[in-house]
């Protein structure tokens, strides 16, 4: 099977339903920014997590498919409405983690700087692609198009996750959170 297609030659590309959007469609946008984030985690992955952030990125990885799946279907009848869909119960289960990881971690009392250990670092970097995907989604809901609640709260949440599990792999490797010192200079 050929991975090449050549109908995205023009600059357009093709959704669920026959649609075709341009290559720089916020739709699109926010798809790629949901991919960036996962191959952010992906990196992470690579590199190295504990067991338990392991398996946390590893769900969340599939989770994020499901996203994107959300976004590339939002016509939710016909065909459409067989494909796998982001639910509230998954932004509940990244609560129940965020609680779980933040129990375990010191107090924030500072703004911290994304840094520490190289897993730590790599999980505030997927985080800031989090952000940015959840930016675009924000976008696509305030410009009127179809998009899920869930998909917008689970992004928000993932976000927090990220966050939260870099503190987690800091703190755990005994390297602590890198604090903002306050000055540029």
């Amino acid at each position: 099977m050929k991975i090449y297609t050549r109908k995205g030659d023009a600059g357009q590309t093709g959704i669920w339903g026959g649609i075709r959007l341009g290559k720089d469609d916020l739709r699109v946008e926010a798809i790629g920014a949901v991919d960036e984030c996962n191959a952010a985690i992906g990196v992470a992955l690579a590199q190295g997590l504990p067991g338990r952030v392991a398996v946390l990125m590893r769900q969340v990885q599939s989770a994020l498919f499901v996203v994107g799946s959300d976004l590339m279907a939002p016509d939710r009848s016909g065909p459409g409405a067989s494909l796998p869909r982001v639910s509230d119960d998954d932004a509940a289960r990244l609560e129940q983690a965020i609680d779980e990881l933040g129990a375990e971690l010191p107090a924030l009392r500072n703004f911290i700087i994304p840094g520490g250990t190289q897993a730590a670092a790599q999980l505030h970097l997927a985080r800031t692609v989090c952000r940015r995907a959840e930016r675009r989604v924000t976008s696509l809901a305030t410009r009127g198009d179809p998009v899920s609640s869930s998909v917008q709260a689970y992004l928000n949440r993932l976000s927090d996750l990220l966050f939260i599990a870099a503190r987690y792999l800091n703190h755990t490797a005994g390297a602590g959170d890198v604090i903002w010192a306050g000055t540029a200079g």
